[in-house]
C-alpha cells in the first residue's frame, strides 16, 4: 500500500501541470484514472511478490526477505487477491477508453505489461540490467503522462508539446526513482546472485553502482534549478534547493554501508521527501496561477 502514495503524487503533478499551462483539467477522467492506477499498482505488487517468491532459489530469501514468506501467506491466497482485484481496473479502463480513445488502451497495456514483466515471463526485467531504468521511466513518466492525457484530451488541450513538457518536468523524479531502484539492488546484490538475477548492479559491480547512484542524484539536484530558471516549472521550485544538504546527509550512512533494513530506508525517505516537495512546490505555482487568472 505504501508504494501507491507515489501514484497520488503523480496525479497532483499532472493536475498542477494542466492548471499551469491550460488552467483546466477534466477531474472525472483524472480521478477515474487515479483509481485504476492504484488498483493496477496493487495487483502488480501482488504479482511481483508472488513471482519473486515462486521463482526464488534461496531459502533464506523466502523466509526472511519475501513479504509472502515473512507473513506466512499461502500462494493460493495471494493469487485470489491478485485476480480478484483485476475486475476494478478492467471496468474503469474500459470506461476511460470509451470516454477518450484507443490510445488510452495502448498506454494502459504498456504500463501493465511492464509491471507484469518486471518479475514474470521467461526473462523477468528484475533479472536484467534494464530493470531499474524501465521501472523508473514507467513509474515517474508514463503514469503522470496518462493522467495528463486523460485530464486534457476531453477538453482538446493535449498535444505533442504537452508530452514533451511532462517528460521534462518529470525528469528530476525519474533520476530520483532510478537512484532508489539502484539502491535497492545494491542492497540485494547477494540474494539476487543466489536467485540468478543479473541486474545492472551485478553487471557493473557495487563500486560503480554506488558511483552511478551519486551521479543520478547529482543530475536530480541540477535539474530542478535549471528547469526553474528556464521557466519550465515555477520559480518557487527553487526552494527545493534548501533540501539538498539534508538529503545528502541522509545518503552518507548508505554510502558507507549498504544494509537493507538500516541504511536503505534513509535513502527512500530522502527520495520521498524530495519528490513530494518538488511536486508540492509545482502545485503551489499552479494555485498561484489560478489565483492570478481571477484577479
Amino acid at each position: 500500500m505504501k508504494t501507491t502514495v507515489l501514484d497520488i503524487l503523480w496525479f497532483i503533478l499532472a493536475v498542477s501541470y494542466a492548471y499551469l499551462k491550460f488552467n483546466t483539467f477534466n477531474f472525472i477522467n483524472g480521478v477515474l484514472a487515479l483509481i485504476a492506477v492504484l488498483f493496477i499498482h496493487l495487483i502488480i505488487n501482488f504479482h511481483n511478490n508472488y513471482m519473486d517468491y515462486r521463482n526464488s532459489k534461496d531459502l533464506d530469501y523466502r523466509q526472511k526477505t519475501s513479504t509472502i514468506g515473512i507473513n506466512r501467506e499461502s500462494l493460493a491466497v495471494v493469487k485470489k487477491w491478485m485476480y480478484g482485484l483485476t475486475i476494478f481496473p478492467l471496468l474503469i479502463g474500459a470506461f476511460l477508453v470509451y470516454r477518450s480513445s484507443w490510445l488510452t488502451l495502448v498506454i494502459g497495456v504498456i504500463l501493465v505489461g511492464i509491471g507484469l514483466l518486471y518479475s514474470g515471463g521467461p526473462k523477468p526485467l528484475n533479472s536484467t540490467m534494464f530493470g531499474e531504468i524501465v521501472v523508473a521511466i514507467a513509474i515517474s513518466i508514463f503514469v503522470p503522462l496518462i493522467y495528463s492525457y486523460l485530464g486534457l484530451i476531453g477538453i482538446g488541450k493535449f498535444d505533442s508539446s504537452s508530452v514533451i513538457d511532462i517528460v521534462i518536468i518529470c525528469l528530476p523524479n525519474t533520476f530520483a526513482i532510478f537512484a532508489a531502484q539502484l539502491c535497492n539492488n545494491i542492497c540485494d546484490l547477494e540474494s539476487d546472485v543466489k536467485n540468478g538475477r543479473h541486474t545492472l548492479v551485478y553487471r557493473i559491480g557495487k563500486t560503480n553502482a554506488l558511483s552511478l547512484f551519486k551521479a543520478s542524484w547529482a543530475l536530480t539536484f541540477l535539474l530542478i534549478p535549471i528547469l526553474a530558471l528556464l521557466q519550465v516549472v515555477p520559480y518557487i521550485t527553487l526552494l527545493a534547493i534548501l533540501l539538498y544538504p539534508f538529503i545528502w546527509d541522509k545518503f552518507q550512512p548508505f554510502l558507507k554501508e549498504q544494509v537493507k533494513t538500516q541504511t536503505y530506508p534513509l535513502v527512500i525517505k530522502a527520495v520521498t521527501l524530495l519528490v513530494t516537495v518538488y511536486i508540492f512546490l509545482i502545485a503551489v505555482g499552479a494555485i498561484e496561477n489560478i489565483l492570478r487568472s481571477y484577479l
